[in-house]
């Protein structure tokens, strides 16, 4: 690689040069080098001028390490990891999320109940400026036979009461928010578990655990019926229902950011929210109730780099080996018992300071 040495630059007197690597070896370095950066002042008070433009303008073509001045934001931007990321002020913080765990379902009338999925696991850098508003949802655990959605979009066992002994609700999303709550919003997310079913076997109808970029499927193994089991969500769309008998009690279907719920008698398990929910188990005529899908997690890589999302296993949450988890957190509740909670951890990568968050119920505001 050959170095050039700029003596004569664009306004003021020469200077003592600056030294530049150029590798195609011609002669016409100063007129390539000039359609990219720019030097100008006189001694004493020279400054490079980096490239510049709006956010529509950005090179179609790009690599790490590029540099340029974004005058739509008015900040310096840096392409990193795929995207163009904002080095103006970055906030210096690693996020780390449990999603929680579904609620075990219960004997009701028979003698099994179900346990309910873990929640997943998601971490990453965030790269924002500081000065930004975030908020904070951290999941409650799945509720037992629960006729309200568990917050963090854990769909609900039961939406008319009118028979809920069996399922119980999925668990909650843990997720980081830019502002307002939204799917558009998000910026990063662990996936709750689905709620347990029931069944007259002991054969389990499991919930399926939440998180990653595709949750966990519930479990409606009595009888070989698949069909009835609450489906994981993914990243393009809500889930597909479980079947469900008579077709009258067909579920309410999962959506962004919440759970799919069991109808008037339905019974299954309810799906895990996410950034999709899962959609809830179905009822297979006095055979079984089948366990809720779990919810998916999500990275917005435009803010977040160096990104884990991970879906739980069964019943056991993800990310009980990253060393902030502080236990209890995240694993589905066995037969008739609620899901554990899920968890959050900021870590402020210069000061070294950690502030955690447990379940309170509550939106939490963050100010970066």
């Amino acid at each position: 690689m050959a170095d050039i040495s700029i003596s004569q630059i664009s306004q003021g007197t020469p200077t003592t040069g600056i030294i530049l690597p150029w590798s195609d070896g011609t002669t016409t370095y100063q007129a390539k080098l000039s359609s990219l950066i720019t030097a100008q002042g006189d001694i004493g008070t020279e400054a490079i001028q980096i490239p510049r433009g709006t956010t529509n303008q950005r090179p179609s073509s790009s690599s790490n390490g590029m540099l340029r001045m974004n005058t739509t934001t008015n900040m310096l931007e840096a392409y990193y990891n795929n995207n163009w990321i904002n080095i103006s002020s970055l906030s210096p913080y690693s996020i780390y999320l449990w999603g929680a765990g579904g609620g075990g379902g219960t004997p009701g009338g028979w003698a099994y109940g179900a346990a309910g999925g873990g929640g997943g696991f998601a971490s990453g850098d965030l790269n924002l400026y500081s000065g930004s508003t975030l908020t904070l949802i951290v999941g409650q655990g799945g509720i037992v036979n629960g006729t309200s959605v568990s917050f963090g979009g854990g769909g609900q066992a039961s939406r008319n009461n009118a028979d809920n002994r069996y399922g119980s609700n999925g668990g909650g999303y843990t997720g980081i928010f830019l502002n307002s709550v939204t799917q558009a919003n998000c910026l990063l997310l662990a996936g709750g578990g689905g709620g347990g079913g029931s069944s007259r076997a002991g054969t389990g109808n499991y919930g399926g655990a939440g998180g990653g970029t595709q949750a966990q499927d519930g479990n409606s193994p009595y009888d070989n019926k698949p069909g009835y089991r609450g489906r994981g969500a993914g990243q393009s769309g809500p889930p597909v229902q479980a079947s469900c008998d008579p077709v009258l009690n067909t579920n309410f279907p999962p959506a962004a950011l919440i759970g799919g719920t069991s109808q008037n008698n339905s019974y299954g398990g309810a799906g895990g929210g996410g950034y999709f929910g899962g959609s809830a188990g179905g009822y297979s005529e006095s055979n079984t109730m089948g366990g809720g899908g779990g919810g998916s997690g999500y990275v917005n890589t435009q803010y977040i780099s160096n990104s884990v999302n991970t879906t739980g296993t069964d019943s056991q949450g993800a990310g009980n080996t990253n060393a902030y988890y502080p236990g209890n957190i995240g694993s589905g509740g066995a037969p008739s018992t609620t899901g554990q909670n899920g968890y959050a951890v900021i870590l402020n990568r210069v000061t070294g300071q950690i502030t955690r968050y447990s379940y309170t119920g509550s939106n939490i505001t963050i100010t970066l």
